[in-house]
């Protein structure tokens, strides 16, 4: 516990801020880890526009590995560094390998009509982040993705 005096100033945040999460793969522990994730960073004063970028960038990443991937297994590991100026976040699973940063999405439809459901989730977010890469390691994808903010 610390013990403040009157007109002492506060602590100014710390420079860097580490957080690690263990994610099952289901929507509803994605929905938790979102929650816990949007408490964590406003916390450690992450401003709200790049805190809710990362959870909608993370949301899509996540929801990709429960619906997608083939052979997933275990948990998924992201790790989250913030820093003056961008938040990063890392995750890491086994599932076979799948490079999201190489995927083309199809042209747009020319009409409602035409449209089909779903495919805008990587286009997305590659617009709400400003890195965005992938490696295989060990047997494991590896995803990198990182915000301004």
């Amino acid at each position: 516990m610390h013990a403040t005096t009157r007109g002492a100033e506060a602590p100014a945040p710390r420079t860097t801020t580490r957080r690690h999460y263990r994610v099952a793969r289901s929507r509803k522990a994605i929905g938790r880890f979102a929650d816990a994730l949007l408490r964590d960073l406003d916390r450690c004063g992450t401003a709200a526009e790049p805190r809710q970028a990362l959870a909608t960038v993370l949301d899509e990443l996540l929801a990709n590995v429960v619906m997608h991937a083939r052979d997933a297994r275990g948990v998924v590991h992201v790790h989250i560094r913030r820093r003056r100026g961008w938040v990063e976040a890392r995750l890491r699973y086994r599932a076979r390998a799948f490079d999201p940063t190489a995927h083309v999405p199809a042209a747009a439809a020319a009409s409602i009509a035409e449209a089909r459901i779903g495919g805008a989730g990587l286009p997305l977010v590659h617009a709400l982040t400003c890195g965005f890469d992938y490696a295989r390691r060990r047997g494991e994808e590896r995803v990198r993705v990182r915000v301004a903010g």
